[in-house]
């Protein structure tokens, strides 16, 4: 277990698993409790010097062996045919405090990281043949931290080495250290982070927020250091800002962010170690990739989303997988649009992760992807209040005898499926729902609205369905000008302006009509209390 990113032999843990044997036993020592210095905690948010943290940990070793432990289940005694789990936990514990015994001022601040610690547990098992021989095929150490999270149930990192049944020449040749290695590979995860958002196609999950639930694997993971505080920020703030109506959607925004202002930045400093960067071209596109480093430091990026609240008796969930090695057949080769100028993201990070995007592109000509950014976020952020105020229309509109979620004839308005799915808009189709579920109605309604009152409410109804086809318009305009990947002219640039000033005069509309809306509304509710 070298980590050695040069080395043929490294996996994703998808490839390791195809090239595993197939383990007769298994030997393992599983959530070893240990106090370990490994950075930041999820308060300090990063390590300093002299107040760095000791934080839990939970250790795990698993050696799979290719044989079967006859000898030792026959004479029920510890024989050469197996492993003792004690020596597995002396092992580790005398590991970690190899890995203490170097003091808490490393000239890097990766040292202090979860890799190291793999590392030194590793080289232990190795040193003492524990985790190499004749009888083991496999063998795996996993570090937890489940105090490095505020969000989650913590990071953690997996590492794997595979071994091949070595020959006697190989055996005589070789030392028992090297013998059979075939391949390893490394998995940084972070677990269980949740998060509220607005998320979902049906009327009520655009007006109120609801747990994410995410898991990220950054899998075939070479870099130093484990940068899941980074990550877990991008994570987070990505979500948070958002109002996707899919799980796909925002699966794949959470790991472009990942990739763009994490990963490629990392990697691009890791590999001008020894790729000269500035004699490469600046279009990525014109890259000889295959000639750097960088391929082989690419990582796999796997998001996992689930929304457990939505459903009383299941939990819809999300998968994606991306492999962000630059190829021109790679669906992703895009991401490595301007790769010179990418940066981290900042931790902490003080604003939103939006912001800051439109911020690291303003070196465009005439700032026009900040203000493409602006634009897009402008038109994002009308989407709950559209459908906030398209629900409060409805409740003052009802009949008597009807409820806005039940009305007489049995239909219901439900968000249609062949609609837009970028948000702008909230119309909604009506389909017989009386077979599928049935909710009783209220005994007594409000009265109907005046008549002064109806005619204000009429009117505004009008109006916001004029401003959605107008926004409808102007998103499409938007993407008409963006389409094209090119410079933009002066006449574009202005366009754009224009339609964030649009946006704003919108948005304050909208905000007019909701406040006439919600007057009617608590007008409404003192008459509608004396009929109960």
């Amino acid at each position: 277990m070298a980590y050695n990113f040069n080395s043929s032999a490294w996996m994703s843990s998808w490839e390791l698993s195809k090239a595993r044997e197939e383990p007769v036993a298994i030997i393992s020592v599983k959530d070893l409790q240990l106090q370990v210095i490994a950075g930041a905690d999820g308060w300090t948010g990063d390590w300093v010097k002299t107040t760095c943290p000791q934080q839990p940990a939970l250790v795990s070793v698993s050696l799979a062996l290719r044989r079967p432990f006859k000898k030792a289940s026959e004479d029920d005694d510890i024989a050469g045919d197996t492993i003792h789990y004690g020596l597995i936990k002396i092992a580790i514990m005398d590991a970690i405090r190899a890995y203490h015994a170097r003091g808490i001022n490393p000239e890097f601040a990766t040292e202090l990281s979860m890799k190291s610690i793999c590392i030194f547990i590793a080289s232990v098992l190795i040193r003492r043949s524990i985790a190499v021989g004749r009888n083991v095929n496999w063998f795996s150490v996993t570090i937890m931290l489940p105090k490095s999270s505020l969000r989650g149930a913590g990071a953690s990192l997996t590492a794997q080495s595979i071994f091949k049944n070595p020959s006697l020449e190989e055996q005589e040749a070789g030392t028992l250290q090297s013998i059979g290695h075939i391949g390893e590979s490394s998995t940084l995860r972070l677990h269980d982070l949740t998060v509220s958002t607005i998320i979902g196609l049906l009327p009520k999950e655009r007006t109120m927020k609801q747990n994410v639930v995410a898991n990220i694997e950054i899998d075939r993971w070479v870099g130093h250091g484990d940068l899941h505080w980074d990550i877990q920020q991008i994570v987070v703030k990505t979500i948070e800002e958002s109002s996707f109506q899919t799980l796909e959607a925002l699966a794949e925004r959470i790991s472009k962010n990942i990739v763009r202002h994490s990963l490629i930045p990392t990697m691009i400093k890791q590999a001008s170690r020894t790729d000269n960067w500035d004699e490469l071209a600046d279009d990525y596109e014109e890259v000889p990739w295959e000639k750097t480093l960088v391929p082989k430091l690419c990582p796999i990026v796997k998001v996992k989303l689930e929304k457990p609240s939505i459903y009383i008796d299941t939990t819809p969930c999300v998968e994606m997988s991306m492999d962000i090695r630059p190829s021109c057949d790679s669906p992703y080769f895009s991401l490595w649009e301007g790769y010179k100028r990418l940066h981290i993201c900042p931790r902490p990070l003080i604003g939103t992760l939006t912001d800051w995007i439109a911020q690291e592109h303003e070196g465009s000509k005439n700032g026009t992807s900040s203000n493409v950014a602006g634009v897009n976020r402008k038109l994002d952020g009308l989407q709950p209040n559209l459908a906030k105020t398209s629900q409060d229309t409805e409740e003052v509109t009802a009949q008597p005898g009807e409820h806005p979620e039940n009305p007489k004839d049995g239909k219901s308005p439900r968000l249609d499926l062949n609609q837009k799915l970028d948000g702008s808009q909230t119309d909604t189709s009506i389909y017989d729902d009386t077979e599928e579920e049935t909710v009783a109605l209220p005994k007594e309604h409000p009265k109907t609205p005046k008549d002064g009152e109806s005619s204000i409410v009429r009117d505004l109804e009008r109006k916001l369905k004029t401003l959605q086809r107008n926004i409808a318009q102007l998103r499409k305009t938007t993407q008409d000008i963006m389409a094209p990947r090119k410079e933009l002219d002066d006449e574009e640039s202005t366009t754009l302006v224009g339609i964030g000033q649009k946006l704003d005069a919108f948005k304050q509309e909208f905000a007019d009509a909701q406040k006439t809306i919600q007057e009617i509304v608590v007008r409404q509710s003192p008459s509608a209390s004396k009929n109960l």
